[in-house]
């Protein structure tokens, strides 16, 4: 989908343009950040499974690696007990009411896990995983039966999660005390997600600790407001590649990227591989001004 409004992106200071891959280059050919050597590494498969236990020890980390010079990329990815309300195919088209569906779908389930990777322009790739309590698989009224089966298929460990894991509101202060958000380290993160307005969605709602507003304008405030203007949606990307289609898997599968570690609709798993398939799109379209036209759409639901 196509976005349906356009919204002026000025220029950053040139010292984010005029980088070494692209000397004496005018501004306008520059992607809006920059981006790691296009040369393959290898890529590490740990993925960080965090839980209540763990949690202070691993923002320890993450607060480590965000700060001025540090980590350039943030992909994530949601897993949460399906949709509950079903969406008009019809109306498909319509950012408003994409928004209602996602608003009430996320306001009215409980988010399960969440998938960060961060990753710097050396390459250097980390992975965790979120393990959230607020699900209860017994009592929770919202849920898909059948996406809950199918994410037990998967591994996950709900009962595990409801004892084990972090309350939203606690994971909320970290994430606000990490310089994760609201730009508080400094760094203004490129954030990145496949198809991702219901991982935003749910994210802004842990953020504010509230349910996401009716009008899509507020949403869009609050998205500028955490997360900055530099989000990029890989399925919106993939509408500039006609030969791309399909779901997160076999994108992946079709640029040639390997799952490293764990398996599909595991929220870490999601997350490394959305930010291995960006950098791969982005590498394909260096300089031809995808960046730009991408930078701040979100599937769905238009320019944020």
């Amino acid at each position: 989908m196509q976005a349906t409004e356009e919204i002026p992106c000025l220029p950053y200071p040139p010292v984010q343009f005029i980088i070494p891959l692209y000397p004496m280059t005018h501004w306008l050919a520059v992607p809006y950040f920059p981006m790691p050597d296009p040369d393959p590494v290898p890529v590490p498969g740990i993925i960080y499974p965090v839980w209540k236990s763990n949690l202070d020890a691993e923002f320890k980390r993450i607060s480590n690696l965000i700060s001025p010079g540090g980590c350039w990329f943030a992909s994530i990815d949601t897993e949460f007990p399906g949709t509950i309300y079903a969406s008009d195919k019809g109306r498909l088209h319509d950012p408003q009411y994409n928004y209602k569906m996602m608003k009430d779908n996320v306001n009215d389930t409980n988010i399960i896990q969440l998938g960060l990777t961060l990753a710097d322009l050396d390459r250097n790739i980390y992975t965790w995983e979120f393990n959230l309590s607020d699900f209860d698989i017994d009592h929770d009224p919202h849920q898909n039966k059948g996406s809950v089966e199918f994410l037990k298929g998967q591994g996950i460990d709900f009962r595990r999660n409801k004892e084990d894991g972090i309350p939203s509101p606690v994971f909320a202060e970290k994430l606000l005390s990490s310089g994760l958000v609201e730009h508080r380290s400094g760094v203004e993160l490129v954030w990145v997600g496949f198809q991702c307005s219901y991982d935003f969605g749910f994210f802004t709602k842990i953020l504010t600790g509230q349910k996401l507003p009716d009008d899509i304008e507020n949403f869009r405030t609050d998205m500028r407001y955490y997360f900055g203007p530099r989000v990029y949606d890989v399925r919106y990307i993939m509408s500039f590649f006609p030969s791309l289609y399909g779901g997160l898997e076999k994108v992946a599968e079709t640029l040639g990227i390997a799952r490293v570690a764990g398996k599909s609709h595991q929220a870490g798993s999601d997350s490394l591989l959305t930010y291995l398939t960006f950098i791969k799109l982005m590498d394909m379209c260096r300089n031809s001004g995808i960046e730009k036209s991408c930078r701040g759409v979100l599937y769905s639901l238009s320019r944020i």
